[in-house]
């Protein structure tokens, strides 16, 4: 006789809970907001549609998958009219058809995988609240309406490393880009639209086509900057934010070399403005000066020549007055002028909230452009002194990085802007925010350890692996959180000195996520740090070294490959 099999009932488990209560492992009650993100200040997305990007014909299994009966889905929506089922199947893809009004009353389509576009116009929905007192407005076709709402509900949120109610790509730019009337505004506009073409590109959407959107309003967008360039003294915000824009456009396209130019051009017309200081005209001119500087000395982190050796940003009265008792060997005095270099940095850095859009902070950024500075001159050789200034600063920059690391620990953001948040959305979850906040600030001061140790000493990754550790740690908890786009730079800094196992997984990891955000330069960051990987393991196999005591320097690797990437 056969022994009785035993039979395992297999259990079906329907979709239901959000995505953190799943995340989190804990049950949910399945409200809206849940009461466990409630209680807990999270923003709570339900059972929101989460859709995840592969690679040609490779499956996907869902570790979260659950099942929804099919009699549940439409359960609470009224029956549709046969008129309006015809009307909506015939959306789908025909264009002229998506032309026509849709239909009253309706804010659903059973037949689309996607959320119903409703009315999709420039000034509709979340965009209306955007559009200050347009007396023009572009009369814009299907593909430009597509290619804006996608750059204010995609691209301008991937811009900062979370969701935040005060950011200005999404608040002012397209805003000011809705007036239309002047050529910097026009300008700003078809940058809009080119950066968001060139996104759609990197995400696999209809890549001819959308290459062609990108080209058009790109030239278009370059016409009207030079436009507005030959009229002396105005519009000089929207003209700098456009210039900005297509410098952003240029390395979401993954041109390793052109964003260069922007910001070469950009920082000229500022220094042009006659004495004029544009961050004081409005909110938005004064975030796009900011955000110009972020990128002036991020930009400089990569720099392969030692030939410029001038400094980017002079230390501030707290700077110094915070870690040393003397003031730092760094530059010239600033003058009062703001036709220089150095002045203009000075007054732009000394704005409020600098630094917030990149998740870091003001001193922060002061402490990176100076270990560039003294990097660059160490490389060209500048001065015998040059040495004993930089044992100097390394001590001086230590003692400040060591301070802000136990601010970050003692739960104090300083100048990163989180109340403001609140000033601008009384409705946002205010811990979810500040928990966001401070992993992007702890992987920032984590990251300036290592390029302090690698630029300045030139140690082995051996000597900041705890560093690289702690940074992969912040990033790690914040992607936990959050599906936002983490800074670039601190990530980067710390993956070319990973070569521990566990940190190469949380590199790996973090390049895997860091590609589906579709920005072409994440595809150039990639190669470069698995060349520094593949040059450390080749060093160590011919000479049967430990990894960790083989430095590569990632400036050769970027001027060997050819490269000149933002690390943005």
């Amino acid at each position: 006789m056969e022994p009785p099999v035993s039979r395992t009932r297999k259990r079906q488990r329907e979709f239901t809970g959000c995505w953190r209560c799943r995340g989190r492992k804990v049950k949910c009650d399945n409200g809206f907001p849940c009461s466990a993100c409630k209680r807990l200040g999270f923003e709570c997305d339900s059972s929101s549609t989460r859709l995840v990007w592969i690679n040609g014909k490779e499956s996907y299994r869902s570790a979260g998958r659950r099942y929804m009966h099919c009699e549940r889905t439409w359960a609470n929506y009224a029956a549709l009219d046969p008129d309006v089922v015809d009307l909506l199947i015939a959306r789908l893809d025909d264009d002229e058809t998506s032309e026509a009004p849709w239909p009253s009353g309706i804010d659903y389509n059973p037949f689309s995988v996607f959320p119903a576009a409703v009315s999709i116009s420039l000034g509709s929905n979340m965009n209306q609240a955007l559009v200050c007192n347009s007396t023009k407005t572009p009369q814009a076709n299907q593909e430009e309406k597509l290619l804006f709402h996608h750059y204010v509900d995609y691209v301008a949120s991937i811009m900062m490393p979370f969701e935040h109610p005060c950011n200005p790509w999404k608040r002012h730019y397209p805003a000011v880009s809705l007036q239309y009337s002047v050529s910097g505004e026009k300008a700003l506009y078809h940058a809009i639209l080119a950066h968001a073409a060139f996104n759609f590109v990197h995400l696999g959407n209809d890549r001819q086509k959308m290459m062609r959107l990108a080209t058009s309003n790109y030239n278009a967008a370059i016409k009207y900057v030079n436009d507005s360039l030959r009229v002396t003294g105005k519009d000089s915000g929207s003209t700098l934010a456009a210039i900005m824009t297509l410098m952003m456009a240029e390395v979401y396209s993954g041109n390793s070399s052109k964003w260069k130019h922007h910001l070469q051009g950009a920082w000229a017309f500022l220094l042009e403005s006659n004495g004029k200081e544009p961050w004081n005209e409005s909110e938005f001119a004064c975030f796009s000066t900011q955000s110009l500087l972020i990128v002036k000395i991020i930009g400089a982190t990569c720099l392969t020549d030692g030939q410029n050796t001038t400094q980017i940003l002079p230390p501030s009265p707290e700077f110094t007055s915070t870690i040393v008792t003397r003031p730092v060997t760094a530059g010239p005095t600033v003058s009062p002028s703001i036709n220089s270099d150095l002045a203009l940095s000075s007054f732009i850095s000394t704005t409020p909230q600098f630094g917030f859009t990149i998740g870091a902070q003001r001193l922060l950024l002061e402490c990176i452009s100076t270990i560039t500075t003294v990097s660059r001159q160490m490389r060209s050789g500048a001065s015998p002194r040059t040495r004993l200034i930089a044992d100097r600063t390394v001590s001086q920059l230590l003692a400040y990085l060591n301070l802000l690391q136990a601010e970050a620990l003692d739960n104090t953001l300083g100048d990163i802007g989180i109340e403001q948040v609140f000033e601008c959305n009384p409705q946002t979850s205010k811990s979810n925010i500040q928990e966001l906040a401070r992993y992007q600030l702890n992987a920032f001061i984590f990251a300036t350890y290592i390029y302090l140790y690698r630029a300045l000493l030139d140690v082995p990754p051996k000597r900041v692996a705890v560093y690289v550790s702690l940074t992969f740690d912040n990033i790690t908890a914040f992607s936990a959180l959050s599906s936002g786009n983490i800074s670039l730079w601190p990530a980067f800094i710390a993956a070319v000195e990973a070569y521990t196992t566990r940190d190469m997984e949380s590199s790996r990891r973090w390049l895997e996520q860091s590609t589906h955000f579709g920005l072409g330069n994440r595809l150039a960051v990639k190669s470069i740090i698995e060349e520094v990987w593949r040059r450390r393991d080749a060093f160590c196999t011919e000479r049967g070294m430990d990894t960790g005591l083989v430095a590569v320097d990632w400036r050769d690797v970027i001027r060997d490959l050819g490269m000149d990437i933002l690390l943005i």
